[in-house]
């Protein structure tokens, strides 16, 4: 054994870390070079200079890693995924001298590619126990020779053998039987990784042992993803075998993070337009306005008392329970207050790091006085679910994940109720060229990349279901009380999205209220601990009922069993409360 470990190490030191380029590396592939292509990416915008934001490589703590965006296709499946359009595999081409390539790249055949692989630098100067190591074997997971799918050549996918106390961080690809060489990868030191988890399905085929993923950190802050794919075989023994991302371990963890200059100039290219709906009566205003007209402090067993300026009264050590936000007492003043004032609107910027601050998030903050009453898509009808769904105070917010290698628009989180949506900038329409447009949604000011109608929080509904809407589509619908929306075909929320000539310009009505690596003023209003709205005394149970009697008995029937197969908490009965109260504040967003 002892013997094994000394040819190990020898073996390793004669071969320079630092030497690594993907050119001088064989793949042992049978197709001829593809040549090198570049990833559909944009360019960054003109950045001012300063600290290491930008540079192109960030330290991890005696690793430095690059963001490979130039790639060399390997071998393609021409069908099977989610789609049937299958998949291609990808190699890191163009890599500065002195970085190892880690693994290989895997996406659908179906979607543009917008992604960047991590290749790694030892800086720790220690060839026996530095931070890589060449892998000390490979294992085969799986070839597609003898299996009945749609390709030009056999492809093979491999397993990095580690060796003790290394990662493995991704697969290599070939078209070869022939095992890689074992200088066309490196592993990491156990120490510099973190774990994963499964993410996304790539590819799976019908009777086909294996399926391929995507893979994200599990859970950690620091962690650090590093774009390659997970490959798993069905009823393998091999299971142990896993795959790792990589790790912040550096004391300045915050060494890459953009500084006040560099946020402004991401602010300006990437700030989207936000359009509301063409029917939106309720719009948004600043936190400012809503103070200023008439917003009420209300606690439990004591008096209520106006909000002064910006939230200096409001308490910041209470419980939630008891403590509430509301519109003003006078009727009139509610009405007029609950409809906000765009004129006034601001997005309230939260910048923080994210993925080992690799990254940099703007969470986009977004204020609404009040939450109008929801839709229900009932088969193909819409119907109106009245004061369902209305609360006083909306918080809805966009965030932007920019990657700190070279200041580049990654991906846009949409909230959406309860949660939301990871949206690739690809599916955006822009405006300027790199601003995205973001509809809000009717009432409810959920985000989408589309202005069309959508259904979130489907319900399963059965045979008894489909039985009694079969009967009511017989019936005259020009006569039942339904809103006359455009037709669809589903069970669930509905939220409609439009195109209007209410737009807010985040770019130009913004404030950055908080740089979690730079915290030096924060607002009031931002560390009160209640909610932004009272409770609602209404039960959802009788409102169902009051909607559902103004339909004809089939039809009655129909909504009390789909309706109350919706979770009431869903549509939001009470107030929210503020963004740093939110799990998003500290952690990543909610999916």
């Amino acid at each position: 054994m002892l013997i094994i470990l000394v040819l190990e190490i020898v073996s390793n030191a004669s071969h320079a870390l630092s030497d690594f380029s993907t050119t001088l590396n064989p793949n042992n592939n049978i197709q001829k070079d593809t040549g090198v292509i570049s990833f559909d990416f944009s360019y960054p915008p003109a950045y001012p200079t300063g600290g290491d934001f930008g540079k192109g490589v960030i330290d991890l703590g005696e690793l430095e890693v690059h963001e490979a965006l130039y790639f060399k296709k390997i071998w393609t499946i021409k069908s099977g995924g989610p789609d049937d359009f299958g998949v291609s595999f990808f190699e890191p081409a163009s890599i500065p001298l002195g970085f190892s390539l880690l693994g290989h790249y895997c996406n659908p055949n179906s979607k543009s590619i917008f992604s960047s692989v991590l290749t790694a630098k030892d800086t720790t100067g220690n060839l026996y126990w530095g931070s890589l190591r060449r892998p000390i074997d490979y294992t085969l997971i799986w070839t597609s020779k003898g299996v009945d799918i749609d390709k030009d050549v056999d492809g093979y996918i491999w397993m990095p053998i580690p060796p003790f106390d290394y990662k493995a961080i991704g697969h290599i690809v070939t078209t070869s039987p022939e095992k890689p060489s074992l200088d066309l990868v490196r592993c990491v030191r156990k120490d510099f990784t973190d774990a994963i988890t499964v993410d996304e399905l790539l590819w799976r085929l019908k009777m086909v042992d294996i399926n391929i993923y995507t893979t994200k950190p599990n859970g950690g802050a620091l962690s650090v993803p590093t774009g390659t794919f997970l490959a798993r075989v069905n009823g393998s023994d091999m299971q142990e075998l896993t795959l790792a991302c990589l790790k912040m371990v550096r004391n300045d963890t915050y060494s890459a993070m953009p500084n006040s200059l560099q946020i402004k100039r991401m602010i300006e290219a990437y700030a989207p337009m936000v359009y509301l709906h063409p029917d939106e009566e309720y719009l948004p205003s600043s936190v400012l306005w809503f103070f200023q007209n008439g917003a009420e402090l209300h606690r439990t067993g004591m008096i209520t008392w106006p909000v002064i300026d910006d939230g200096v009264n409001l308490p910041s050590n209470s419980s939630v329970d008891g403590l509430y936000l509301d519109l003003p007492s006078d009727e009139a003043e509610k009405e007029r207050v609950k409809k906000g004032f765009l004129p006034d609107a601001t997005a309230y910027v939260h910048v923080k790091s994210a993925l080992g601050a690799t990254f940099t998030d703007l969470a986009i903050w977004l204020y609404y006085p009040f939450n109008g009453g929801g839709r229900f898509q009932l088969g193909p009808f819409t119907i109106s679910l009245g004061m369902i769904g209305e609360h006083v105070s909306d918080w809805e917010h966009i965030t932007l994940r920019i990657d700190n290698f070279n200041g580049i628009l990654k991906s846009i989180y949409l909230s959406r109720h309860a949660a939301g949506v990871w949206v690739t900038p690809h599916e955006f329409e822009f405006m300027n060229g790199t601003r995205p447009i973001v509809y809000a949604s009717l009432h409810g000011h959920s985000h989408y990349n589309t202005p069309s109608y959508h259904l979130h929080s489907n319900v399963e509904i059965d045979a008894d279901d489909m039985k009694l809407l079969e009967e009511v589509l017989k019936m005259d619908s020009s006569k039942l009380p339904v809103v006359r929306a455009e037709k669809i075909l589903g069970f669930g929320v509905r939220d409609d999205t439009g195109k209007s000539n209410n737009l807010i310009d985040i770019a130009s009505s913004y404030q950055v209220v908080c740089v979690d690596y730079n915290v030096s003023y924060m607002e009031p209003w931002l560390n009160y601990t209640g909610r932004w709205g009272p409770k609602f005394s209404y039960t959802f149970t009788k409102e169902v009922i009051k909607i559902a009697n103004h339909f004809p008995g089939k039809f009655k029937r129909l909504i009390l069993r789909i309706l109350h197969k919706l979770p009431a908490e869903l549509l939001g009965e009470e107030g929210p409360e503020g963004p740093k109260m939110k799990e998003s504040w500290t952690g990543d967003e909610r999916t």
